[in-house]
């Protein structure tokens, strides 16, 4: 695993920010129970690398990188809730491709993955700290950023720019099936209203051009709000 960089850590601390400010200013009241309530949560994640074996001697090094996520989720008990949410990444990564003769070809880009998913929850104590596991399932949409076509070109008149043109390129995209397991951390704050969970989950999604059902294992920090 690489060091998080400054870049990174600067992407996560508005987020943070934020929250914190938040729940430092909320106000007191009685811890409440879970059960039967609603939360909505927002948070970072930090997807780690991983390699994805293709056909013909292809294959996709990804590389660490940060996301977002956002999120609710529903109470039926202190120990057993729902969550489900929608996670976005830019993932950077190095990639092997093969010509029209075999012949290897090294290519560098980015791609935007798009993940929602819904996971039953288990919290194993009924108190405001308690670990949790859970499991899923979810849908992942990935933009390659690979042009696959021509451009394609539109015009309009703006009212403050005039005619104005705008060009863009169609790009490959890929549609996955994916499942997860998660365990982690909460925290119920003394409010009673706030939380904030540390998670590890780990995410098979099922591509029809890779070999096998390639895994992604990913750190969560989110902050939420019950009521």
């Amino acid at each position: 695993m690489n060091m998080w960089s400054a870049k990174g850590i600067s992407k996560i601390m508005p987020i943070a920010v934020v929250a914190l400010v938040l729940l430092v200013g909320a106000t007191a009241a009685n811890a409440q129970d879970r059960e039967g309530r609603w939360e909505f949560t927002i948070g970072t994640e930090y997807q780690l690398s991983t390699t994805i074996d293709g056909e013909q001697g292809t294959g996709l090094d990804t590389k660490n990188d940060f996301g977002f996520t956002i999120g609710g989720g529903y109470n039926f008990t202190d120990k057993l809730a729902t969550s489900f949410g929608l996670q976005w990444n830019g993932i950077g990564y190095n990639a092997t491709a093969t010509d029209e003769d075999g012949a290897p070809v090294r290519i560098s880009g980015s791609y935007d993955q798009f993940i929602v998913a819904g996971n039953v929850v288990f919290n194993l104590l009924d108190g405001p700290l308690t670990p949790y596991v859970g499991a899923g399932i979810g849908w992942t949409w990935i933009d390659t950023n690979i042009p696959n076509g021509p451009p394609y070109t539109w015009c309009w008149w703006d009212p403050w720019w005039g005619y104005v043109c705008s060009t863009s390129y169609p790009t490959q995209t890929e549609n996955a099936f994916s499942y997860q397991a998660v365990v982690g951390v909460r925290y119920d704050f003394p409010n009673g209203n706030n939380f904030m969970k540390v998670g590890y989950t780990s995410q098979w999604m099922n591509f029809d051009a890779a070999s096998g059902t390639p895994r992604f294992d990913v750190f969560t920090l989110d902050f939420g709000w019950m009521f």
